[in-house]
């Protein structure tokens, strides 16, 4: 017994090999899988070859023109308020540590002010902003900044986008403009350089690269950014005044356009002449209140008309933006005064006009394919099949100039 016993372990250590001796069966193969072709289009197992390409609205010359006149001139209004936002931070001095420039971004938070340090054997005086900590100061803290940074970023982007409008106003040659299109010509690349600058002088501040060069590219960019604002009037008034006549002489026939057209023109051109008026030196306070007050009229008939046709894209997407303006227009009331408007009141104004030009230019778009006035794309060359692995595809220019 005392033998068998010793053997035991022996045999249990045994047991698994003899069992992992046995033959292993090959697993049975899955059925092969089938491409379905339930989902295909033709239903006969082919890929379409290209996506179809919508048809695409056919705009007059004209319309297509006047849409980027528009955007450029409203759109680069911004423009001038960058530039009394810049002069009011900086007076008559260049950028140093003590004046860091601005370009008036409305809601983005100053950092705090420095405390006011107490007198040696005195009481501090009461503090503007929060006590000094043991870490850098709160104006180079990332929370300080960050909000502002934020706004700035995206209010800096209008600037570019729309002087963009103005260069490719200018490449537009059909119908000719003779004075728009001269006039335009000097500011479509002046205002995408300033704008530019303006882009590059933000980066520069809210980085903090001035830190690193002592300013250095910073008074370049000012020597820059006060050449152009100096001429920025001039230039900008000469291209007003250019659109002005051409549409005093090309007035656009109401008793032609559709009824929702009709309304949206109506008050398009109130809206304009509002943003026109905060342009003057002296500001017509009661005339801007009578115009808010008809434009006000004019959206509610343009919802008056959008209930009793919902289909109709004209109230379906101008209403949105007419009434984004108009709020911005009554609350700027309050912010004029004999020395102008409010910047931010101003920009509320510029921007809320802007989307607006967009919104017409929209369901103009949306109008034309309604009525099936459209342009059909021309196909494109047909493509190539792609082989699979192995196959090899013969297609008919392969043997082009082959004798057979």
């Amino acid at each position: 017994m005392i033998r068998l016993r010793s053997f035991l372990p022996f045999v249990l250590a045994l047991a698994p090999l003899a069992v992992g001796c046995k033959k292993d069966e090959p697993p049975a193969p899955a059925p092969e899988a089938k491409p379905s072709t339930a989902a295909l289009p033709s239903g006969k197992g082919k890929l379409p070859l290209r996506t179809p390409i919508a048809p695409v609205p056919k705009f007059d010359p004209q319309a297509m023109k006047d849409y980027r006149l528009e955007v450029c001139y409203f759109g680069t209004l911004t423009l001038r308020q960058a530039r009394d936002a810049y002069f009011t931070s900086l007076g008559k001095d260049e950028p140093s540590e003590k004046k860091i420039p601005s370009f008036g971004i409305p809601g983005a938070p100053m950092p705090p002010a420095p405390p006011t340090l107490a007198k040696p054997g005195g009481s501090a005086a009461p503090s503007a902003g929060p006590a000094p900590s043991a870490g850098p100061g709160p104006s180079h803290t990332p929370s300080a900044h960050a909000g502002r940074k934020m706004a700035e970023m995206g209010m800096r982007a209008p600037h570019e986008r729309n002087a963009r409008a103005c260069t490719v106003a200018a490449g537009l040659k059909e119908p000719p403009m003779p004075d728009v299109d001269a006039a335009l010509a000097t500011f479509a690349p002046f205002s995408l350089e300033l704008s530019r600058n303006i882009a590059a002088a933000s980066v520069y501040y809210q980085r903090e690269e001035y830190t690193k060069d002592k300013f250095e590219r910073g008074k370049e960019l000012h020597k820059k950014l006060v050449a152009d604002f100096a001429k920025l009037d001039e230039t900008a008034d000469k291209l007003g005044s250019a659109i002005a006549a051409w549409r005093k002489d090309h007035a656009v026939d109401m008793a032609k356009l559709d009824e929702g057209e009709r309304l949206v023109l109506t008050a398009y051109e109130r809206a304009r002449g509002l943003v026109l008026s905060v342009l003057a030196k002296k500001i017509d306070a009661a005339a801007y209140k009578e115009g808010v007050a008809a434009l006000a009229k004019d959206v509610e008939a343009i919802k008056t008309f959008g209930t009793n046709n919902p289909n109709d894209p004209w109230a379906k997407i101008t209403v949105p933006p007419l009434s984004a303006f108009q709020k911005a227009a009554e609350e700027a009331q309050a912010k004029i005064s004999d020395k102008g408007i409010e910047p931010d009141a101003f920009l509320s104004l510029v921007n809320g006009f802007t989307s607006v030009i967009e919104a017409k230019h929209r369901a103009l778009s949306r109008s034309l394919t309604a009525k099936g006035q459209v342009v059909e794309p021309k196909a494109g060359p047909p493509m190539r099949q792609i082989p699979t692995p192995g196959q090899q595809v013969e297609h008919p220019d392969d043997h082009a100039g082959h004798a057979h």
